[in-house]
């Protein structure tokens, strides 16, 4: 009986020796394959940081942290070495770690800059400390001192870049406002030295856009400042800006920017006529309403014009442009705010196009995301035009088209929302126009002089110094015509696309919509630079839901006319509620009747109802959307949370029954 005792006592002390041998052994090799992952993961991080220093992999929708086709053109042209020193006090990022963050940010671009231009882009970095030499250079290369506390240390934040020819341009500070501008602003900065001869602009206008001088109410001069725009386009362009009576375009004019003119004379005409034979390129801002400078007198010039033409030279491409209408359509409306406590409310005359509304499939507005206009015009092609015409910028399907009167003086967003009846067809408010041969809209040669009362007529000789201007007077075209016609100025207005923020002293813009980028754009296609075109679209800071948008509008369609009845019920209730009171002499409380204070307390009850349905039909407004929202913080809060534990607890269902069937097949066994 003793053999097999003895027998499994061996047999359990061998199972369990066995088992303790196959745990270490399992240790071990677990101990190995740790060891030998992280010697894989440290040799793969030595090799990437060696053998790949310029490859990376960025998984963002609109690469942010790629350089963009533009940057790698502009680098691949580089024919002179430029430098960028970067100046950052390392100070400002351990009191405002905010700042740090996004230096960080700005150290890799620059390198990638470096890494992506074969040695053309060369990058310093320099922590200027106060008191030091390099303070000194800081401030002597343009950058900007901001003090990190009253009376503290002053610190720095830019970038200045050099060429061979010691051309200086310089980012004085550079915004985390304008991060998504970042690489633009140091692409451009790259262009304008690597680049020094620039091409130059021709401007006529009669916008105030280099800043005047207005009298304010108390009759004091107040400066206004230029606009964004023109600050942009002449830190890219070397502008000039022309009277709106030249009589000939400059011949270092690459491209003429005709943006809001008064009525140019025949000779104006004429001479842009022949600019655009001989092969120049032309910017065209026309408006049937300039919303931004209307009624404003300059101190030093006109009244800004309501409208603006350009009526011979459309006549003769075949454009029909009529400056008596405005556009208008429903679905791209912008939201403005029609009086003090009353719901913001969709103006049929003011819009933000987006989407299908601008052509994704030209350069020129292939990146541009926004764009906002306010009484803007349209154009179309008469039949046997003589120019081709690709839209740049649309209204959507069911566009209507207003009369200007109906937006000038005293307008009613609600009335012309009321009133707004959907029409044929898409109108276009931008559009390229192109043509291989164009004839002179101008065949009898250059005109006469167009004279005002009171004007002298031009003696022989002043005429025939005037036409000695043309030796040459072109009766056909010698290139293609290109042109870019915008029916809208107020495309360029501050008020209607971007924020300007002070900073100490200096103005920052901060784009809320596209508009900069598309004139810039359309310049830099004229000019035949497109090496910034993919760069500006980037800048767009306006994100909106359009699936919101689209179910607030047909809510808001629903009640906007309930609405507006209550409001004026409402208004009217309160006035003749006032007028009663009024009419009641002071301290006659006491002798008030009774029918009186019925009717006085019929008025309280009848405002409280109304205001009370009022409230109700605003919070209607607000179901729907406040019902997708309210999903959508589920599907993106709750929803993934939840089917995560649910695939969790399945899993660890399954496991659990394999463990159970695995122990009853070796029970079994």
């Amino acid at each position: 009986m003793s053999t097999p005792s003895t027998s499994s006592t061996q047999t359990g002390s061998s199972t369990q020796a066995g088992a303790i041998s196959r745990f270490f052994t399992q240790g071990r090799l677990a101990v190995a394959a740790l060891f030998l992952l992280l010697t894989l993961f440290l040799a793969l991080n030595v090799l990437s940081t060696t053998l790949f220093t310029s490859t990376r992999l960025d998984l963002t929708e609109e690469g942010l942290f790629s350089l963009s086709d533009g940057t790698e053109a502009l680098l691949e042209s580089m024919e002179e070495p430029v430098t960028l020193k970067f100046y950052y006090s390392e100070a400002l990022g351990r009191e405002v770690p905010f700042y740090g963050i996004y230096a960080g940010r700005v150290r890799d671009l620059l390198g990638e800059y470096a890494a992506r231009s074969d040695g053309m882009v060369r990058i310093e970095i320099y922590d200027p400390e106060p008191f030091t030499e390099l303070e000194d250079r800081a401030v002597s290369d343009g950058l900007q001192q901001i003090p990190l506390q009253e009376g503290g240390e002053q610190v720095f934040f830019g970038i200045a870049g050099t060429n061979l020819t010691d051309d200086l341009e310089v980012i004085p500070f550079l915004q985390p406002e304008r991060e998504t501008f970042l690489e633009y602003d140091i692409s451009r900065l790259i262009f304008a030295l690597a680049k020094p001869k620039r091409t130059v602009v021709g401007i006529v206008t009669s916008l105030p856009m280099q800043g005047t001088v207005r009298m304010n109410a108390m009759g004091q001069q107040t400066p206004v400042a230029p606009y964004i725009l023109a600050d942009q386009i002449g830190a890219t362009y070397e502008t000039r800006y022309l009277n709106a009576d030249f009589d000939k375009v400059p011949d270092d004019v690459t491209v003429l920017m005709l943006a809001h003119t008064a009525a140019l004379g025949p000779r104006a005409q004429f001479a842009v006529d022949q600019f655009l034979l001989g092969g120049g390129k032309a910017l065209i801002l026309v408006d049937p309403f300039a919303e931004a400078e209307s009624g404003q007198a300059q101190f030093f010039g006109q009244t800004t014009p309501d409208s603006s033409n350009l009526e011979m030279l459309f006549d003769h491409w075949g454009v029909v442009y009529d400056p008596t209408k405005v556009a208008a359509d429903r679905l791209t409306a912008r939201k403005v705010q029609p009086g003090e406590g009353r719901r913001p409310v969709d103006y049929v005359a003011w819009l933000e196009l987006r989407g299908g509304n601008i052509d994704q499939s030209s350069p020129i507005t292939t990146n541009v995301s926004t764009v906002a206009v306010a009484s803007a015009g349209h154009i179309a092609l008469a039949d046997g035009a003589a120019v081709t015409m690709t839209p740049l910028l649309t209204t959507s399907l069911g566009s209507a088209e207003l009369d200007v009167k109906q937006v000038k003086g005293m307008r009613s967003p609600e009335a012309l929302l009321r009133s707004y009846e959907p029409g044929p067809r898409p109108l276009v408010l931008a559009a390229r126009l192109t043509a291989d041969k164009m004839t002179t809209a101008f065949p009898d040669g250059p005109p006469e002089k167009a004279l005002k009362e009171g004007d002298e007529a031009p003696d022989a000789k002043e005429d025939a110094a005037y036409k000695a201007k043309f030796p040459q007077v072109l009766t056909d075209s010698i290139a293609p015509l290109d042109v870019i016609v915008i029916a809208d100025s107020d495309v360029l207005a501050d008020r209607f696309w971007v924020r300007v923020q002070q900073f100490f002293g200096r103005r920052v813009p901060v784009p809320v919509s596209g508009n900069g980028d598309f004139v810039l754009n359309s310049l830099d296609a004229l000019s035949g630079s497109s090496t910034l075109l993919g760069l500006r679209g980037r800048g767009s800071t306006s994100r909106p839901f359009e699936v919101l948008e689209q179910i607030e509008r047909e809510a808001e369609k629903q009640y906007a006319a309930r609405e507006e009845q209550l409001q004026k019920t409402l208004a009217e209730t309160e006035q003749r509620f006032d007028e009663l009171r009024r009419s009641m002499p002071e301290g006659s409380a006491a002798i008030v009747t009774e029918q009186e204070q019925a009717e006085i307390e019929g008025y309280r009850q009848e405002i409280l109802r109304i205001r009370s349905e009022l409230r109700a039909v605003q919070r209607s407004v607000r179901e729907d959307v406040d019902r997708l929202e309210s999903a959508l913080w589920f599907y993106n809060i709750a929803l993934v949370p939840i089917l995560i534990t649910v695939l969790a607890l399945i899993l660890a269902f399954w496991r659990s029954l394999r463990r159970r069937r695995r122990h009853t097949s070796v029970a079994a066994g």
